[in-house]
């Protein structure tokens, strides 16, 4: 499996020729005299110039507070990159023509998704770029998200979940900016020499520390790439161990912490009217692990079938399914190899959605037929039937509880029930009944009488002329049969949008 770095080798080629270099003759100096080296921005100058990525001006200074333009800041940003600035899709800005010298770094940015232009059409590409231009050309470059969920950020000048606000907090997150002073960002400053070199030495040391696995189109002989997790979360249940990062012709899968889960990539291609072919799908295992104190990662392709669940919960049941016999619809034992049986995991539930009761979790690793009987001490217990079903990546379940009839109360339905009509079936096209009713002084029982999946609607009437409706469905898994219902009244169908 190939890997790639951001960095590429033309980065110092493309810096030399950049903003931070003025005067092209210009020989780097090992000090500049007009840079404070007991500054951080100093350090970031000296190592930056020392490897020969930036230079000065002829008599010695750096000028560290001259401002950058936005064409120079894409000629850089482009060149760390190592984009392709030749062949490139005109943008059209009106003011970059395919003949000046930052077109090919502008294009490319554009074309990438990275940069755009201003609302007159132009780049402003002599214009000096702001701190946030800057933040979000970097965020967007290097495929930065911010892992805090609504973390607040120290500057006054940022609105939560303004554009400024998403492109400054990763770089704040990753130690790329510190803001111009403890609490301003300087949104609309202009970003000086001193401050990229920052930037740049910042972005260096970050991307050192970033554990990323690349995976390409044509890798998968396709012209588009797509992914997505089927497992992320991490040991805590909380926080995702890796996240995936897309370009047009690339996927990045990046460490965050540790953990083992899964993912799947889909190579398609795209013709000019939209047409969508999937040309490859393959499922990835991956491991995220860490090694004298950094992560490692590690991609292999799999033939794992994610495993499917089901929950069963005592406020649904009635009682605690605390206990579970498993068989196939046929009747068979099923080994404990191919399935788990526990408590739900709540810890990452909301406080007003948590359950109350036993809840439990079934664990499915192979595609079937099952038929699970759950039961308390009590000697209370309900079939429940479950068909596994696998695309051959992933397993999915769907399930029904045992349930042939159900019985409406008097108190519920509000009047002493004298006739009613099954007014209609979705299954007409049976030959059979579908339900029955029975009448009783205390309600209404409404039972399953046929074989087949079919919506119900039973239409009970009243000694003085009252109307009720019960709409239902009777279904089918693995044989068990399920009935739902609920009730309408006069008015309720009289205004319906269906009738």
């Amino acid at each position: 499996m190939k890997k790639h770095t951001l960095f590429q080798g033309a980065m110092v080629a493309a810096l030399t020729t950049s903003a931070i270099v003025i005067v092209p003759t210009a020989q780097a100096a090992e000090k500049f005299t007009d840079v404070d080296y007991t500054k951080e921005y100093g350090a970031a100058v000296k190592d930056l110039a020392a490897r020969g990525i930036i230079k000065g001006y002829a008599d010695g200074t750096f000028k560290p507070f001259a401002d950058v333009t936005r064409g120079q800041a894409a000629r850089i940003v482009a060149g760390l990159l190592g984009l392709d600035t030749k062949n490139v899709v005109d943008p059209n800005f009106k003011d970059v023509k395919q003949s000046d010298e930052f077109y090919g770094a502008i294009a490319a940015l554009e074309n990438a998704g990275i940069t755009s232009g201003l609302a007159d059409g132009s780049f402003g590409v002599n214009q000096a770029i702001t701190r946030e231009q800057l933040a979000q050309m970097l965020t967007a470059a290097y495929h930065l998200e911010t892992e805090g969920v609504g973390q607040t950020l120290p500057f006054k000048d940022i609105v939560k979940y303004s554009d400024a606000y998403y492109a400054v907090a990763p770089l704040f997150e990753n130690n790329i900016t510190k803001g111009i002073t403890p609490t301003t960002f300087g949104v609309k400053e202009t970003v000086k020499r001193s401050q990229l070199a920052l930037f740049i030495h910042r972005i260096e040391a970050m991307q050192a520390k970033r554990v990323i696995q690349t995976f390409t189109a044509s890798e998968l002989g396709s012209n588009y790439i797509e992914a997505y997790a089927s497992a992320n979360l991490a040991a805590d249940g909380e926080h995702e161990f890796f996240r995936i990062l897309r370009t047009n012709n690339d996927v990045k899968v990046e460490a965050l912490r540790e953990g083992s889960g899964y993912f799947m990539l889909i190579g398609f291609n795209m013709d000019n009217e939209d047409n969508y072919e999937i040309v490859e799908m393959q499922k990835y295992k991956i491991d995220v692990t860490k090694v004298d104190g950094k992560l490692q990662i590690n991609c292999q392709p799999t033939d794992e079938v994610t495993p499917g669940s089901a929950l069963f919960l005592e406020e649904d049941l009635g009682f605690n399914p605390k206990n579970i016999k498993l068989t196939t619809a046929t009747g068979h034992a099923v080994s404990e190899k191919v399935y788990s049986y526990q408590p739900i995991n709540l810890e990452d539930w909301e406080v007003e959605t948590l359950p109350k009761g036993g809840n439990y979790e079934l664990w499915l690793s192979q595609a079937g037929d099952y038929i699970a009987t759950l039961s308390d001490d009590k000697g209370q217990s309900v079939r429940v039937g479950i068909q596994a079903k696998s695309d051959g990546y992933d397993l999915y379940t769907t399930s029904a509880v045992e349930k042939n009839s159900v019985f409406i109360p008097k108190s519920e339905i509000g009047f002493t029930v004298k006739d009613f009509k099954i007014e209609q079936y979705t299954g007409a096209m049976y030959d059979h009944k579908i339900v029955d009713v029975e009448l009783s002084a205390d309600g209404v029982t409404v039972k399953s009488v046929g074989k087949g999946d079919s919506i119900f609607s039973v239409r009970l009437i009243g000694a003085n002329g009252e109307k009720l409706y019960v709409h239902g469905m009777v279904y089918e898994v693995s044989g068990i049969t399920a009935m739902h219902y609920e009730i309408a009244t006069q008015e309720q169908m009289e205004n319906s949008p269906l009738r």
